[in-house]
């Protein structure tokens, strides 16, 4: 009988070592803006009350996201983001300063179907910002979601801002008031820079908007260009009593140009992050090089969420980017460096009689910071050299009884195939070297 295979579920994925060398190094970059932006690291529970997680999307996320029963009977779920539950922390603390920046980089579960850089467990850095009202926060979030760009030498990109508030606005004016019609233009609008602009105007219509309003919608999601060109566009056309999204943007873009990030922004009014919980500024960023990965980041203001969670007033804006994503651009773009885990040295016993001296010394170099392997199998000089080459190890340091009478090792270059001969108490040392 065959042995059983087993295999990973559909949608799920290993992380080898030298990939997880790489997420652990695209973390810290991301920790390190975090840390300039004053945001403070949380970890929400990855597992919520399928209640909380249907408050943000309705009952119909269940389709999308992984929910099971508990064995005392309780609906429970794998959360779909990290704004969930950051949300649902905040709403229920009224001792913590205003304005609350918390920021975590952790994994997340959707059933959606496997597609191009997205698998059905993933993982995000995402930061949020509660209690400012004000459009200098979503300027901030943007900023930051720029630097962690930056901070990995990632330059040619493009952030793309708008406003919920004035698209609805915009939407009112052509007599689109209907809110799940309203939902489903929002949805298609998400679409005009995705897909040609004929299947765009056949769902329009399948929604059952008139011509004449598919025009104009068309017309205005199609408007994208230098911040202040668009606005001063938008501000002769918009009456007096519609202007709070355009105002907000006015200020957004003046922010952001006081934090130097002008440069690469523009305002797009087809961004619209069809997600339904969004109602004011919202952005994404594209790689220049490779925009069909995605967005690298997204993200915008939702001032109602937190009043889902019980705290009624508590405006809150964030950002936040796939790391699958992040890490393929970098590839693309020649940023992810090689990152082996292997280790510095591999300390090799000749003989069983210095063995128990090789495990010291491979604490003792251990103790200095340097990481270092040691045989654990009893294995031949011969086999132990092979394992170390199989490895990468670019070290060998090899002591037999000989160099243990004198107080010393040879130091191999693996690569080389050089050696000398050091005092033990010198290895550090040279190794730096």
């Amino acid at each position: 009988m065959a042995e059983p295979t087993y295999t990973m579920p559909r949608g799920m994925k290993d992380i080898e070592p030298d990939e997880m060398a790489k997420r652990i190094w695209v973390n810290n970059k991301i920790m390190e803006v975090f840390k300039k932006y004053g945001f403070q690291i949380v970890e929400p529970t990855p597992i919520e009350s399928l209640e909380t997680l249907e408050a943000k999307c309705g009952p119909a996320i269940r389709d999308e996201i992984y929910w099971f029963k508990d064995k005392s009977g309780r609906n429970l779920g794998l959360r779909f983001d990290l704004t969930v539950g950051m949300a649902r922390m905040v709403a229920n603390r009224y001792d913590l300063p205003i304005p609350i920046k918390i920021g975590a980089i952790s994994g997340m579960w959707r059933y959606d179907e496997p597609q191009f850089g997205r698998y059905r467990h993933f993982y995000q850095w995402d930061a949020e910002i509660f209690g400012s009202e004000e459009s200098a926060a979503d300027a901030e979030a943007v900023a930051l979601g720029m630097d962690i760009l930056e901070n990995f030498g990632l330059k040619e990109y493009e952030v793309r801002a708008s406003s919920r508030k004035l698209v609805d606005s915009l939407l009112a004016r052509t007599g689109i008031i209907s809110p799940e019609i309203l939902e489903r233009t929002i949805v298609t609008i998400d679409k005009v820079r995705k897909i040609p602009e004929q299947e765009i105007i056949e769902e329009f219509k399948r929604i059952g908007l008139a011509e004449d309003k598919i025009k104009q919608i068309i017309d205005f999601a199609s408007m994208k260009g230098k911040p202040d060109s668009i606005l001063a566009e938008l501000s002769r056309k918009i009456p007096e009593e519609n202007r709070q999204g355009l105002d907000e943007l006015s200020e957004f873009f003046e922010v952001l140009g006081a934090f130097k990030k002008t440069g690469k922004c523009i305002l797009d009014l087809s961004v619209v992050r069809g997600i339904g919980y969004y109602d004011g500024i919202v952005f994404e960023a594209y790689d220049k090089g490779g925009e069909d990965i995605g967005a690298i980041f997204g993200g915008g203001r939702y001032d109602k969420l937190c009043r889902l969670y019980g705290k009624q007033d508590l405006p809150a804006t964030g950002v936040a980017g796939g790391i699958e994503r992040l890490m393929m651009s970098l590839e693309r773009a020649g940023l992810l460096p090689e990152l082996p885990q292997t280790p510095k040295v591999a300390v090799i016993a000749v003989t069983d009689e210095v063995r128990k001296k090789a495990f010291e010394i491979a604490q003792y170099i251990r103790s200095k910071g340097i990481s270092a392997d040691v045989d654990l199998r009893k294995r031949s000089l011969k086999k132990q050299l092979e394992y170390a080459d199989a490895m990468k190890i670019p070290y060998a340091i090899i002591l037999g009884p000989e160099e243990l009478k004198k107080g010393t090792v040879k130091l191999r270059d693996m690569k080389k195939r050089l050696e000398t001969e050091t005092k033990i108490e010198e290895i550090p040392q040279q190794l730096s070297k």
